[in-house]
């Protein structure tokens, strides 16, 4: 397992435990199986993945995308993370919580801030 992919994991167990005291059963199990697509192998799927994140525009995806921005190998799937992030939330926000932090602490601000499910 690559070294994204390890830390991918670490930061969707953050982003479940957020995920199972907000949402539905069948609503937390969509979420984990879209925010597992952003560890797939196959650029098509990945930027599918973000794609369908960007279209539900669930504040809940901001951390997994900023990690993507921050971390994934393959520098055209971070930016689409960016660009997905930027239609999601406030990039200038997202970008001045973050600023000096690493990508974990990044995540876990970020969770702090968008971790819940608000419609």
């Amino acid at each position: 397992m690559s070294d994204f992919q390890e830390k991918f994991h670490s930061m969707t167990d953050f982003v479940s435990g957020a995920a199972k005291s907000i949402m539905g059963a069948i609503d937390q199990f969509t979420f984990k199986m879209l925010v597992d697509g952003l560890k797939a192998d196959d650029f098509e799927a990945v930027s599918g993945t973000i794609e369908q994140l960007e279209r539900e525009k669930r504040p809940l995806s901001i951390p997994p995308l900023y990690f993507v921005w921050q971390a994934h190998p393959n520098n055209l799937l971070r930016e689409r993370a960016h660009k997905a992030l930027a239609k999601i939330g406030d990039i200038k926000e997202i970008e001045k919580i973050t600023r000096d932090k690493s990508t974990e602490e990044g995540v876990k601000i970020l969770l702090e801030k968008y971790g819940h499910y608000r419609q």
